[in-house]
């Protein structure tokens, strides 16, 4: 049991995917930087840099051989064969020769050094000006442009990383659990009159699984409270009907008796009639708690659950109903599976098989059976009378399923009988949203 409260598969590859995302967006939030206020100073400083040294060198040169260089100084007659081969120039070398023509009037050969490297850094090969006496020579410029850049860059990676991942799983807690564990706070029912709203089943496994048995909790409750309102109310029509009929004898009784007999029969008249008012009171506590409206929030699944074991046969009836939470007329929709059932039932052969599921903001409610099925003539969607010489299956479209379409149209669906796959006739219900019910809860 302890394990079922942990975060599943889903939540932990979320939580991956926000760290993942966050640390990118750190990068790139990093790259943005870089390009906007850091890579202009390193273009300025690298220019300076190459220019002062190309410079210095080529002056140098004109009064001492190379081979007198200082060690620190790297030069060549010719480059290796990998270096030779022109290459398309990078953007932030192509920001530096731009900038060394245009801000320090220095116009030499770049290229790049390849691998294996002079610097674990890089940097730069500058063909200094020819001289007659040496011919061409290559400069080695390392790319490090100062102290600084040996240490920020790899903190200002490590920190775009960490800040990126933070946010990463400050979004993911926001989302998956604040955001959610709002919306059950505000949901959760400040009243005990049914029918009480079922919770938003969102967020982590834990807090899908708390409001997953909260929500069965408040759905017995509302069962509860249906089953008692329907008992007051057979109570009261099964009170009402003899009632009246011992009111009536009573009255007849007493016209017929004279003196103290009289005065018996209507002291039992009145005894009657105060028993009348005491049923009548009954009606009205049965129909106090009944809904404003005849639409309400019920997990389907256990809707479903609920109906098939109110078959005897309940083996004879498989579900296939994910766990969807769903704003219905529950007594219609009980109501429309209840004659789909048993018209699968009475004509059909089981095993039936009651599925549903959800695409886009439709809901669709399907009941297949193994029996005949109807003829394809009589293959419809609601309604289309039956021909002669399909009596026998063709009662599936007799008053209940006109009861069923009537409801679908209500709901903004239909109703569609084809045949199943096991031969059998299968009808499907069909509900959209409406302006009076959404059908689903915002996601």
């Amino acid at each position: 049991m302890a394990s079922s409260v942990r975060l599943d598969f889903a939540d932990w590859l979320r939580l991956l995917f926000a760290a993942v995302a966050g640390a990118g967006l750190g990068f790139l939030v990093l790259l943005l930087l870089l390009r906007t206020l850091l890579e202009p100073q390193l273009v300025e400083e690298s220019v300076l840099r190459l220019s002062r040294n190309v410079r210095l060198v080529e002056e140098v040169l004109q009064t001492i051989p190379e081979q007198r260089l200082p060690d620190g100084v790297i030069t060549r007659h010719q480059l290796s064969e990998e270096d030779q081969v022109v290459r398309p120039i990078p953007r932030f070398d192509a920001e530096v020769i731009k900038a060394l023509k245009i801000k320090q009037g220095l116009v030499r050969e770049i290229r790049r050094d390849i691998s294996p490297l002079q610097d674990p850094w890089g940097g730069y090969w500058i063909r200094l000006s020819p001289s007659p006496d040496r011919g061409a020579l290559w400069l080695y410029q390392p790319e490090r442009l100062s102290s600084l850049s040996v240490w920020y860059l790899p903190i200002l990676r490590s920190a775009a990383v960490f800040l990126g991942v933070l946010t990463g799983m400050a979004v993911f807690l926001r989302r998956r659990v604040e955001i959610p564990f709002r919306r059950v706070t505000a949901a959760i029912p400040d009243t005990a009159l049914p029918p009480l709203a079922l919770l938003p089943e969102r967020g982590i496994a834990p807090l899908r699984l708390l409001t997953v048995r909260i929500n069965r909790l408040l759905e017995r409750l509302n069962a509860s409270a249906t089953e008692r309102r329907l008992l007051l109310r057979g109570l009261a029509h099964d009170l009402g009907a003899p009632q009246t009929r011992l009111m009536l004898q009573a009255e007849q009784l007493r016209d017929s008796l004279q003196g103290h007999p009289r005065a018996l029969a209507e002291g039992m008249l009145e005894d009657l009639r105060r028993l009348a008012a005491v049923t009548e009171e009954l009606g009205v506590l049965a129909d106090s708690d009944r809904p404003e409206s005849p639409y309400e929030m019920v997990a389907l699944d256990e809707f479903c659950q609920r109906l098939s074991a109110s078959y005897k046969g309940s083996d004879d009836l498989q579900l296939k109903v994910p766990r969807l939470l769903v704003r219905l007329d529950v007594v219609g929709l009980e109501r429309s599976l209840t004659n789909l059932i048993d018209n699968a039932l009475e004509y059909g052969r089981p095993p039936l098989l009651l599925a549903a599921g959800r695409q886009d903001q439709q809901l669709w409610i399907a009941l297949e059976d193994h029996g005949d099925g109807l003829p394809t003539s009589t293959l419809l969607t609601m309604p289309s009378p039956p021909r002669a010489d399909d009596r026998q299956r063709s009662r599936h479209q007799g008053l209940g399923l006109q009861l069923v379409e009537r409801y679908c149209r209500n709901q903004g669906g239909r109703l569609v009988l084809s045949r199943s796959t096991a031969g059998g006739l299968r009808a499907v219900i069909q509900l959209g949203p409406t302006a009076a019910n959404p059908l689903f809860g915002p996601d």
